[in-house]
């Protein structure tokens, strides 16, 4: 199929919200939009199914505004739902393009060709990578400190099995903001925040802090916040507060930067992303 996939109307796959921002957090969302290209209908599903946790990562796109206005942090998120492609993911596994959600089959990704995985890839998971990788190349450039944060949420139950955390704190290699972070929450609500769960960190099931952070040398972490605990704005401002403290409590304690200091490097303004 060589048929573009997004129209010219449709929203770039990357979108960028408060880039100017002062803080060294740069936050991404990778999972937080369900729009489905109109290029390819509905995929077969009902609208619950393509409202539910496994198209979109359900309160997790407000979680990251909140936050990244509280800690006056650049925030890069994708509109397109994950069914359509799985922006933290490689494009060579297979749940790059689920065939099954939580046991569902979704009718659309199913027996697709090279070609269709392709397009996708080029589509929406390159450019939304590529616009990452520029953005923080970018701040390297300029001389401003980067600490990347990932956000997503989980669903209390999966596959009939209850998960008990409120939240998780996922890394593979990192060993400073990540686990840091996972202390000092250890401490204020104990066992509720998983050490890298409700997943485990690889680079087979993730790919955003494992390349963009880890492989750049940059202090990074992967949050989970249980969906539930995201339903309401109180909810997620609660979240956002509890998240501001921590990070900040967490990069100190590690001697790292809260702030990307204005100075002049190669022309570009730092603090300011042309």
């Amino acid at each position: 199929m060589t048929d573009p996939l997004l129209a010219p109307d449709e929203p770039p796959p990357f979108l960028g919200e408060n880039l100017d921002g002062k803080s060294a957090f740069v936050l991404v969302c990778e999972h937080g939009g369900r729009r489905l290209p109109r290029a390819l209908g509905d995929l077969g599903l009902d609208e619950a199914a393509r409202t539910a946790h496994i198209a979109v990562d359900l309160g997790a796109l407000g979680l990251a505004r909140a936050l990244a206005a509280r800690l006056d942090a650049p925030l890069a998120h994708q509109p397109y739902s994950r069914l359509v492609c799985d922006c933290n993911r490689r494009p060579d596994v297979a749940s790059f393009i689920p065939e099954l959600g939580e046991g569902l089959v979704i009718p659309g990704n199913q027996n697709l060709q090279p070609e269709e995985w392709e397009r996708r890839r080029d589509a929406i998971w390159r450019p939304f990578h590529a616009s990452l990788a520029a953005l923080l190349e970018r701040r390297r450039l300029a001389g401003l400190a980067t600490l990347l944060v990932s956000i997503h949420s989980f669903t209390p139950v999966f596959l009939g099995k209850a998960r008990p955390w409120q939240a998780g704190i996922l890394f593979e290699r990192n060993r400073d903001l990540a686990p840091s972070l996972l202390s000092l929450m250890h401490t204020s609500l104990g066992d509720l925040v998983g050490d890298n769960q409700p997943y485990r960190m690889s680079r087979q099931d993730d790919f955003t802090i494992p390349v963009h952070g880890e492989d750049r040398g940059l202090p990074c972490a992967e949050i989970e916040v249980r969906n539930d605990q995201l339903a309401e704005a109180v909810g997620r401002e609660t979240w956002a507060e509890r998240l501001e403290e921590s990070l900040e409590a967490a990069a100190s304690a590690c001697g790292l930067p809260l702030k990307a200091l204005p100075n002049k490097k190669e022309g570009i303004l730092a603090g300011r992303i042309p």
